[in-house]
């Protein structure tokens, strides 16, 4: 097993075990608690998943990380569009949206398109842009 996920999944473990255990205690506050219980069972989720699906073998090669910087730059671009338009809102201001709100945007955006086009470009044969 790869020290990689080793370390996820032990980490992940304690952080879940350890979240439960300190709020049976009344040690920690209910926001910590989720954040740190979250936190573990992604960890591990994570962790595991990896090991099952790569093992020891590796990881990613070239067509692999082609499609990730290739994925990377599209939904970048598609981000800055999505950013004029945003910009475009708060120019003519027919809504009012927070600081928090348009980085909530801002970061749902880019992660879906990230995972979209990785999907998009991974079925496609070639990669010649």
């Amino acid at each position: 097993m790869k020290k990689r996920h080793l370390f996820s999944i032990v980490f992940g473990l304690i952080l879940f075990l350890g979240s439960i255990v300190l709020r049976i205690s009344n040690t920690i506050e209910e926001s910590a608690f989720t954040i740190m219980m979250t936190a573990g069972a992604s960890m591990f989720a994570v962790g595991m998943v990896r090991y099952k699906r790569y093992g020891d073998g590796p990881e990613k090669d070239e067509r692999t990380m082609k499609v990730s910087y290739t994925a990377l730059a599209a939904s970048f671009q598609i981000t800055l569009m999505v950013i004029l338009g945003i910009w475009w809102v708060d120019y003519f201001n027919p809504i009012q949206l927070s600081i928090s709100q348009l980085l909530g945007i801002l970061i749902f955006v880019m992660v879906i398109l990230n995972i979209v086009f990785r999907i998009y470009y991974s079925k496609k044969e070639d990669l010649m842009l």
